[in-house]
């Protein structure tokens, strides 16, 4: 199935029909929402919906996005434009335990071939998706959707979708709407996490000569930090005077760091540090930065 094809489904009460004027004016929210994502993915593109057909049990309507100026690869950003249309009119569609987006949802959206798109494919769309996203694109024109839908009560759910083979797996109850609307409290992606451990050259600032969890102070390069030393050996030679560690300007040691970083939508950043383990720091009895542990000194 291409990445272009997108659906709405409404979900209607049986034996009901739905206003016109409602569909009319939903058609056009959906369509500025679409718009509205499309200018975030790639400013300089130029997005219409063209209407293929429309199929009753309860109501599709069918479209193609068509765009009809680009500067970005078209079929990787009308997936993405339908993938953020999806989460603001259906469901989340983003895992944030794994950082990408959930493995069912491309089968959900896009048919059983995932519209050909290679994992190359779906890891940048993936990315484009989360900063759209995490950007609010189309989320407030995406509330007029809902707005709309609210004033017919024959309407009891609706989603966005890329295929029309079957109803979606997750519609938007109409207890939703008022919500989904903009008057209530709207769910928004949590931000990405990521953990890195590694051996990691900085300069001591100052030391925490206490017990406690207090956080030392380092810099790597320019950038300052504190960070809790959990060596407990360390801290307990430091603090009986066992390691006499060198107590002057531009102190560089060695440490095992755990890195906590979150990406908000402009790139990963450093939220949360920790030292798990002094590996070298200069002694005050020696020239030369010392390996730890320490080899037991004669008295």
């Amino acid at each position: 199935m291409a990445t272009d094809q997108l659906s709405l489904y409404l979900d209607i009460e049986e034996g009901q029909r739905v206003d016109l004027e409602v569909i009319s004016k939903t058609s056009l929210a959906v369509l500025a929402t679409i718009k509205d994502i499309a200018a975030f993915v790639d400013p300089f593109s130029d997005v219409s919906l063209d209407l293929v057909d429309t199929a009753e049990g309860s109501l599709w309507l069918n479209t193609r996005t068509k765009i009809n100026r680009y500067v970005g690869d078209p079929k990787k950003t009308a997936a993405a434009i339908l993938l953020a249309a999806v989460t603001w009119i259906g469901h989340e569609v983003w895992d944030t335990a794994k950082g990408k987006i959930k493995d069912h949802v491309w089968e959900d959206v896009f048919g059983k071939d995932a519209g050909g798109l290679t994992d190359k494919d779906k890891q940048d769309i993936s990315d484009i998706v989360v900063q759209a996203i995490r950007a609010k694109a189309g989320q407030k024109k995406s509330q007029e959707v809902f707005s709309e839908l609210e004033r017919d009560t024959a309407v009891k759910g609706a989603a966005v979708t890329g295929s029309n083979v079957r109803k979606p797996k997750h519609v938007v109850p109409r207890s939703e709407f008022y919500t989904r609307g903009g008057y209530g409290t709207v769910e928004t992606l949590p931000a990405r996490k990521r953990t890195t451990t590694e051996p990691t050259k900085v300069v001591l600032i100052s030391p925490v000569l206490e017990p406690g969890t207090r956080r030392w102070k380092f810099k790597i390069g320019k950038s300052e930090f504190g960070a809790p030393v959990k060596d407990k050996p360390f801290v307990d030679d430091v603090l009986s005077g066992h390691l006499p560690i060198v107590m002057k300007s531009n102190v560089q040691m060695t440490v095992l760091l755990e890195t906590v970083e979150e990406d908000k939508g402009k790139g990963w950043v450093p939220v949360e540090r920790t030292v798990l383990k002094v590996l070298s720091a200069p002694t005050q009895f020696m020239n030369r930065q010392t390996s730890l542990p320490l080899d037991d000194q004669e008295e």
